[in-house]
């Protein structure tokens, strides 16, 4: 099967899935038979057919349903034979029921899938070493949380950051700056961990074949975890958000405490799309010592947590 052919046959489920495909019209596209077209589809995408049709439909419908409509037509659109199996299938891809993803999530645009340069006996390899491109994504998470401490204490807001590595996998990061800039109206503060934090599931393992990952913010860091606790304490209340999957579970709540300012965000990364990777400690000592040069510098603690 030529590149044009497979890129035909990709084009077509996108433009029908909302429409019952079959293996035989996508083999007659490929100008192949449907026994073989099925086994040389599962060798170049890593997937089988029907898996990939079923995965673009729940992204699709994500789509969908972050543009406002019902989470029972989206359902009865894209083929689902009932709400019930739906709600299973969406909630087993993204961590969450739809109707959460509904009134919580911002955005979402449904990625590309790539096709590899070369489908041949390397593919395997090929997987092989985007999952440990995978293993340096997971330290990225812990170093764009960082980032934004370092950057409180260069303005001279902290003194004091703290690493903990929980032996669950999570990792909690805490500062004592200035705390983000919430006033206790619920419209105003969801707008703005919104714009920091709010990011949309990303598809487990299918993001190995697609370009869903591009770039690092607090927004990617959110989408690559499993959950996101996000405590942040500013004139004399404390402000807390739980995200599963880049998607906020509840409105911003607060409540009157004693507690100097600062933030604490803690997050579990994906296994889905890390496995068992552990984050190692002394990456994390020998990144902050790249970034901290011979300034002077808060003082940080880094350490495992049974």
């Amino acid at each position: 099967m030529e590149t044009e052919g497979l890129e035909r046959v990709l084009d077509y489920i996108d433009t029908h899935i909302s429409e019952k495909i079959s293996l035989a019209e996508l083999a007659e596209l490929a100008g192949c038979s449907p026994f073989y077209f099925s086994r040389l589809f599962s060798r170049i995408m890593g997937i089988s057919v029907t898996g990939y049709i079923r995965i673009r439909k729940l992204q699709h419908a994500l789509s969908d349903l972050a543009e406002g409509n019902k989470v029972l037509d989206v359902s009865l659109r894209y083929g689902f034979d009932s709400h019930e199996g739906f709600t299973r299938a969406f909630t087993d891809m993204f961590g969450m029921a739809p109707s959460k993803a509904k009134r919580y999530l911002v955005s979402y645009k449904v990625p590309q899938y790539r096709i590899p340069d070369e489908y041949d006996g390397r593919i395997a390899m090929e997987l092989q070493e985007r999952q440990m491109d995978l293993g340096g994504s997971l330290h990225e998470l812990v170093f764009e949380v960082l980032r934004t401490s370092l950057e409180e204490a260069e303005e001279g807001f902290c003194t004091q950051i703290e690493v903990v590595l929980h032996d669950d996998g999570s990792v909690r990061i805490a500062d004592n700056g200035r705390g983000i800039p919430l006033t206790q109206n619920t419209g105003k503060d969801r707008e703005v961990l919104d714009r920091i934090f709010s990011g949309y599931p990303l598809s487990g393992p299918a993001c190995l074949r697609t370009e869903e990952i591009a770039g690092y913010s607090l927004k990617t860091v959110n989408s690559l975890c499993e959950r996101l606790k996000i405590r942040t304490y500013r004139d004399g209340f404390e402000f807390w958000q739980e995200y599963i999957r880049g998607i906020a579970q509840h409105e911003v709540m607060s409540e009157p405490c004693d507690h100097e300012p600062g933030t604490e965000i803690l997050f579990r990364p994906d296994r889905a799309m890390f496995g068992e990777k552990r984050i190692s400690a002394d990456r994390i000592r020998e990144w902050v010592r790249k970034q901290t040069g011979e300034r002077n510098t808060p003082v940080i603690q880094i350490r495992e947590e049974d």
